[in-house]
């Protein structure tokens, strides 16, 4: 099984948006994106894209497959995101096999597989009210 590595993606024709991104390699030219790229929205954590390699640097060419799982995100305050609340919200998104991230402390990035019983939208509503956000 291919182990995951960081390798330099550009997203733009001028090449100046460059981002190293955790892939996997699951062909020629083609990875699976091990987490969400900031500098191309449309792109998401498990999605296989195709590049073409240009000095040492991958271009983002297409996506390939898209990932299955369905991606939320929500902008926290520093005490929602260090709170017992989160922390047992990413608990349960683990259970259900989904997969989170936090970007720049606040960003709080989660990916659920289509068939995952949990109501993320209802539960981070929950938690962002009580923190007034």
């Amino acid at each position: 099984m291919p182990e995951i590595m960081g390798l330099q993606f550009c997203f733009d024709e001028h090449g100046r948006e460059i981002e190293i991104l955790d892939v996997t390699p699951v062909a020629r030219n083609e990875y699976r994106i091990e987490e969400t790229p900031l500098f191309h929205p449309g792109l998401s954590l498990g999605d296989i894209i195709r590049v073409k390699e240009k000095q040492g640097i991958l271009h983002y060419i297409e996506t390939v497959h898209k990932s299955r799982y369905r991606k939320y995100a929500w902008l926290l305050s520093q005490e929602a995101a260090e709170s017992r609340e989160i922390k047992d919200f990413i608990r349960r998104v683990a259970g259900q096999q989904g997969r989170w991230e936090r970007i720049f402390s606040g960003v709080l990035i989660v990916h659920l597989p289509a068939a995952a019983n949990l109501d993320a939208e209802g539960e981070m509503a929950a938690i962002l009210q009580r923190f007034g956000l």
